[in-house]
C-alpha cells in the first residue's frame, strides 16, 4: 500500500524524535487520517528487525478492523490468546485480555503500539505501560488528552503532531461538512458536572423526551432522509427509545451499546455498514475507530463538556469515500455542542501536559442562520440557503474581520518572534517548541538560521 504524503511526513517525525531518544511518543491526527494504516506500515517495517511487536486496541470491533489492515499489508499476526503469547511476533489485543496476561510474557516487546492513546493513563493501560517499560511505546490519537481533558504527560514524553483537518480536508482526505444546530429543546441549566463532563443521569432526564427526538426525527428526514447515520444518546435507556421512535417513523433503526451481546452487535453493526439500517443508535459505543466511509451524516443527541468526545463523535461521519467522490457530511447539532467547542475543523492547541483549553462562548466565533439553521464561521450571508444576515450584523463582522482579529493576530505574531529572539540556549529553544507543538528539527531550524553552528557546546544538551 502507498502511504499519503502527511502519513510519510508523520512517520519521519516519529523517526525523528525516536534518534533524539523519546520512547514513549503520542502521533496526533485526525479522525479519518488512517492511523490503522499508519502503525500497520510500521509494524510491517519493524518486523524485519525480528522484534516482537503487542498492538493494543481497547474493543472487540478495533480488534478485527485492525486485524483486516494488517491483512492488507500480508503481515502475519494472531488475536492474542493463551497459547500464542510466546509463540508470535505480532500480536493484536484487548487491553482487558493483555491485563490478564501480562505476567505471561517471556520478553517484552520491541514496539508496543497503543490505539486510540487518549484512554492510555487509565489504569487498565497504565499496568501494561509500568509492565513493559523498556519497549517502544508509540501511541496514536487523533485526541491526545483524556475525556476529561487531562493530558498524557504521565504516560508520554513527545507528541508527534500530524496535519490538521482543514489540511486533511483541502487534500480531500476528510470530506467537507454540513453542521446543522436546531435550536436546543433541552434545558440544560443547573446540570452537574462530573469528572469533567455533564452527569450522565441528569443529561438522559433532560434528553429523553418525546418533543426532542421527534424534532430529531423531523429535522434528519428534512436534511439527511435515507442518508446512514450515527445518533449519540445520553444513555442506555435513551438511545433505545430514540431507535424505536424512527422505527415507527419508519426509519430502520437500531440500538446496541457495550453490554448488547456480540453477535447481536455486530449483525446491527453489518445491516448498517450494508445500508439495511439506517439509524444505529449508541451511548459511547462508536465515538473511537468505527470507519465506515460510505456513512453521511451524524445526528449529536448528547451534550457534553469534553471537546475530545465532541470532536470523536462530530468528525464520524467526515471519513472520506472513494465511492463518493462529492460527499458532504452532515452533522446535525441538537444539543449546542458546537457553542461549547467550535467547529470540528477548527485549530486546536494539543499538549501533554495540562488540560484542553476551555472555550468562552464569545471566543468561539461562529453564525446559525436564523432560516435554515446552516452553523458556519462568521460571513454576511449564508453560505447554504443565502440568506442575508442584517445589515448591521454584517457590519459588525467585516469590522472584526479588517480590524480587531486582524489585529489581534499580528500583535501575536509579533510576540512569538520577540519570544524566538530573546531564547539565549538549546533549552529556552526546546520550551518554546514544547509549548506550541512545535518538532524537534524547528530548533535545529533555528540554530541554523541564526548561524550558531560554531557555538555548539552552547546549545548542546
Amino acid at each position: 500500500m502507498e502511504l499519503r504524503d502527511y502519513q510519510k511526513d508523520l512517520i519521519e517525525e516519529l523517526r525523528y524524535l525516536i534518534a533524539g531518544g523519546s520512547s514513549r511518543i503520542c502521533a496526533v491526527a485526525p479522525c479519518g487520517a488512517g492511523k490503522t494504516v499508519l502503525f500497520s506500515w510500521i509494524t510491517g517495517q519493524v518486523r524485519q528487525n525480528k522484534q516482537k511487536i503487542l498492538i493494543v486496541v481497547h474493543r472487540q470491533e478495533l480488534i478485527e478492523q485492525t486485524s483486516k489492515t494488517l491483512d492488507r499489508f500480508y503481515i502475519p499476526h494472531e488475536i492474542l490468546n493463551s497459547r500464542n503469547i510466546n509463540s508470535c511476533q505480532v500480536h493484536v489485543a484487548s487491553v482487558y485480555t493483555l491485563a490478564k496476561r501480562l505476567n505471561q510474557f517471556t520478553e517484552e516487546p520491541g514496539l508496543i503500539i497503543l490505539d486510540e492513546a487518549h484512554h492510555a493513563v487509565a489504569n487498565t493501560w497504565k499496568k501494561l505501560v509500568d509492565r513493559f517499560n523498556k519497549s517502544l511505546i508509540i501511541g496514536f490519537t487523533a485526541t491526545p488528552a483524556r475525556l476529561s481533558g487531562d493530558g498524557l504527560g504521565a504516560i508520554f514524553q513527545k507528541l508527534a503532531l500530524g496535519p490538521s483537518v482543514t489540511e486533511l480536508i483541502e487534500m480531500g482526505s476528510l470530506s467537507p461538512y454540513d453542521y446543522y444546530a436546531p435550536p436546543v429543546k433541552a434545558d440544560l441549566e443547573g446540570i452537574r458536572v462530573k469528572y469533567g463532563d455533564y452527569q450522565r443521569s441528569e443529561i438522559a432526564l433532560r434528553m429523553d423526551k418525546s418533543e426532542i427526538i421527534g424534532d430529531a426525527i423531523e429535522t434528519y428526514k428534512r436534511l439527511a432522509m435515507g442518508k446512514r447515520a450515527i445518533c449519540y444518546c445520553a444513555s442506555r435507556i435513551h438511545a433505545e427509545h430514540v431507535a424505536n421512535e424512527f422505527n415507527k417513523a419508519g426509519i430502520p433503526s437500531a440500538y446496541i451499546d457495550g453490554e448488547t451481546p456480540d453477535p447481536v452487535r455486530k449483525a446491527a453493526i453489518d445491516q448498517f455498514r450494508s445500508g439495511t439500517i439506517k439509524i444505529l443508535t449508541n451511548v459511547d459505543l462508536i465515538s473511537e475507530g468505527f470507519d465506515v466511509p460510505d456513512m453521511e451524516a451524524v445526528i449529536l443527541l448528547r451534550p457534553t463538556q469534553s471537546t475530545c468526545l465532541f470532536i470523536q463523535q462530530a468528525m464520524r461521519a467526515m471519513r472520506a469515500d472513494p465511492e463518493n467522490p462529492g460527499k458532504r457530511a452532515i452533522i446535525i447539532d441538537h444539543v449546542g455542542n458546537v457553542y461549547r467547542h467550535g467547529l470540528p475543523d477548527e485549530d486546536r492547541e494539543w499538549s501533554l501536559e495540562g488540560k484542553v483549553k476551555k472555550r468562552d462562548p464569545s471566543e468561539i466565533k461562529i453564525r446559525q442562520c436564523p432560516k435554515c439553521f446552516f452553523t458556519h464561521k462568521p460571513r454576511p450571508v449564508c453560505p447554504k440557503c443565502g440568506h442575508v444576515y442584517a445589515k448591521q450584523e454584517a457590519e459588525v463582522i467585516e469590522e472584526r474581520k479588517a480590524g480587531e482579529l486582524l489585529q489581534i493576530k499580528d500583535l501575536e505574531r509579533k510576540k512569538q518572534r520577540r519570544e524566538v529572539a530573546q531564547a539565549r540556549t538549546r533549552e529556552d529553544l526546546e520550551m518554546i517548541a514544547f509549548k506550541r507543538g512545535y518538532s524537534l528539527r524547528w530548533i535545529d531550524k533555528m540554530l541554523e538560521v541564526r548561524g550558531r553552528s560554531n557555538e555548539r557546546t552552547r546549545y548542546s544538551k
